[in-house]
C-alpha cells in the first residue's frame, strides 16, 4: 500500500523593503537604456505616469535606474516622487511628464530646512512657547485660475493659532522659478542659477555651481528673513494701536467726568 505524506508548507520569506528595492535595481530588463552612451539592453520601462495618462517613454538599465517605493524611475521622475509623501502618487494626479515643479520644491526646501528653522525659532517668544510644524511638499492652487503649483511650507504655530508660515512654492506652469512667501507675501521669486545655464546652454565649472548654490540659498534666506522681519514689526504695531482706542473710549465715556 503506497504511502502519501501531506508536503510541508512552503517557509514564508520576509523580504524587507530593502531587499525589494535591491531586486529591482539589479532586475535585468530587455529594453535599450536610454542614457547617452549607454549601450545596454536590460533596461526596464520608467514607472511614471502623469495626470494625462501619459507614461514615460524612456527605459533603464540596472546602472542608471533609480528605484522610489519599490518601483522604477528615471532620474527626473524619481526626483518628482520621491519629493511628495509616501502615499501621494497614489492619491494625487502627478505633474506632466516634463514638468521639474515638485521635485525642484523638495530640491531646494532640503538644501535650506536646517536654515528656515533657525529663523523660525527666533520668532519664538520665550514667556507663550509654540510650536514648529513642517508640512511636506503639496499640491496647491492659486490665483482666481486655480493654476496647479506644488509648495512645501514651515510654520510656527501658538495658542493662539498660526504666527508666521514661511513657504517656497513652484508653479507648473513657471517650472524652472521658486518663490519665497512669508504669509500670503510673495518676497522674491529666482530661478536657480543651475536651470538658467542649462537654459542658456553653459558649462561651469565645479567650484562655480557650488559657490553660485550657496549664493542662491542665501537670497533665499534673506527673503524670508525680511518677511518674518516686516511681519514682526506690523504685529507690534497693532499691538500698540489696539491698545490706544480702548484707552480714548474709557476716558471718553468716564461718568465720573
Amino acid at each position: 500500500m503506497p504511502l502519501f505524506r501531506r508536503s510541508k508548507p512552503a517557509p514564508v520569506v520576509d523580504t524587507s523593503a530593502e531587499d525589494r528595492a535591491a531586486e529591482l535595481a539589479a532586475r535585468q530588463g530587455t529594453l535599450p537604456c536610454s542614457e547617452s552612451g549607454c549601450g545596454a539592453t536590460t533596461g526596464i520601462a520608467c514607472d511614471y505616469v502623469d495626470r494625462r495618462d501619459r507614461a514615460c517613454r524612456t527605459a533603464w538599465c540596472p546602472a542608471h535606474r533609480m528605484v522610489v517605493d519599490e518601483r522604477i524611475f528615471c532620474r527626473r521622475h524619481a526626483g518628482v516622487v520621491s519629493s511628495l509623501p509616501a502615499d501621494a502618487a497614489q492619491s494625487i494626479p502627478l505633474p506632466d511628464l516634463e514638468n521639474r515643479a515638485p521635485s525642484l520644491v523638495g530640491w531646494v526646501a532640503r538644501q535650506i530646512d536646517a536654515d528656515v528653522w533657525r529663523l523660525m525659532l527666533r520668532e519664538l517668544d520665550a514667556a507663550t512657547g509654540g510650536q514648529l510644524i513642517a508640512d511636506p511638499v503639496a499640491l496647491v492652487f492659486i490665483g482666481v485660475e486655480r493654476h496647479r503649483a506644488w509648495e512645501r511650507a514651515w510654520k510656527l504655530v501658538t495658542h493662539a493659532g498660526e504666527k508666521h508660515r514661511v513657504s517656497i512654492l513652484v508653479t507648473e506652469s513657471r517650472d524652472a522659478e521658486v518663490e519665497v512667501k512669508v504669509g500670503s507675501n510673495v518676497l522674491d521669486r529666482v530661478v536657480p542659477p543651475w536651470i538658467q545655464h542649462r537654459r542658456d546652454g553653459e558649462s561651469v565649472s565645479a567650484e562655480q555651481d557650488v559657490e553660485e548654490r550657496k549664493l542662491f540659498n542665501h537670497r533665499l534666506l534673506e527673503a524670508i528673513q525680511r518677511g518674518l522681519t516686516r511681519e514682526r514689526e506690523i504685529a507690534d504695531t497693532m499691538s500698540r494701536a489696539a491698545g490706544t482706542p480702548v484707552l480714548r473710549v474709557a476716558e471718553e465715556t468716564d461718568p465720573g467726568r
